[in-house]
């Protein structure tokens, strides 16, 4: 059952109450779960309840996710504690699920997967035709009971900060990105992943962010993202390295930067193999729906796993 609610600005959000059972319980009714739009204010006990999962700290993530129009973070909540939460992001006709997180003291009464499928829902409502997440090993039986297929994975590896800042492809020249560049960051970034991810991208560069470009054209952009991350695209071989060693130099002394190479783009996590990267997960991507039709080997890393 789901109905329309109104949050403390006046904004529409969405409330969905499930009715489950436990499976010891021979069908007596647990407290309602309730799947509502995240706040401002459900904040800390979201980032508490990853944090008691073994997830990193998740308040600029989900500082992130609130501001972006086209990211719908929700909570699900028992008796008015949050026990779960999950993403929705709608990157034009491919929409993203993740975040997915359930309290452990709470798992089996199938709360993980009503969370999925309010997502699911969601993007779908949305206009959604691909449905994409990263599959943890915890979740990837659910997924695909729910019908989701493996496409790929994603090299995730760790490079540490560089000193010294690297010297730009001969022929380019690297400066920050400016508010006029984004209508071509943002096509640039389409033909790589078949996606619009324009709403996101243009969130990132409030931050800031870096263009490499020569006489002619963008050749490549990165955009930091939060716990080591960022969006790297760029066509050329030689680019994208460049890109990936200013991401090492751009993270902190003690620190590191993270990259996040599609499978299909064979020599580039081989290249970062030899350079030093320490691979630290080889990151399933599960799809419901057509393909897509991507270019991987212009990918070097990712916004963030939860949303492409």
């Amino acid at each position: 059952m789901s109905r329309a609610t109104r949050g403390p600005a006046g904004d529409v959000q969405s409330l969905c109450i499930v009715e489950l059972c436990a499976p010891e319980s021979d069908g007596d009714a647990m407290p309602a779960f309730e799947i509502r739009d995240m706040t401002c204010t459900d904040v800390g006990a979201a980032c508490e309840l990853a944090l008691a999962q073994g997830w990193r700290d998740r308040r600029a993530f989900y500082g992130f996710a609130l501001r972006t129009p086209t990211c719908q973070p929700l909570v699900g909540v028992v008796e008015g504690r949050i026990v779960a939460t999950g993403v929705a992001t709608v990157n034009g006709t491919v929409g993203w699920l993740g975040a997915v997180v359930v309290e452990e003291a709470v798992r089996g009464r199938g709360y993980g997967r009503a969370v999925t499928e309010e997502l699911r829902r969601r993007l779908l409502a949305a206009g959604c035709e691909t449905l994409s997440l990263v599959a943890t090993p915890a979740g990837r039986p659910l997924y695909e009971r729910m019908g989701f297929r493996l496409a790929t994975h994603y090299h995730q590896m760790e490079g540490d900060h560089l000193p010294e800042q690297p010297a730009p492809p001969d022929g380019t020249r690297l400066r920050p990105i400016k508010p006029e560049d984004l209508p071509g960051v943002a096509e640039l970034d389409r033909l790589a992943t078949a996606e619009d991810r324009q709403a996101a991208l243009t969130e990132l560069a409030i931050s800031g962010g870096w263009l490499l470009e020569d006489q002619a054209c963008l050749r490549g952009f990165l955009l930091p993202s939060d716990r080591a991350y960022a969006a790297i695209v760029a066509p050329r071989f030689e680019d994208g390295l460049f890109l990936l060693d200013l991401h090492r130099h751009l993270a902190p002394p003690d620190g590191h930067a993270r990259a996040a190479i599609p499978d299909d783009h064979t020599a580039a996590w081989r290249e970062l193999d030899g350079r030093g990267w320490r691979p630290t997960w080889l990151a399933p991507r599960m799809l419901q729906g057509p393909n897509v039709s991507w270019r991987p080997e212009w990918i070097w890393s990712l916004i963030n796993s939860a949303m492409g």
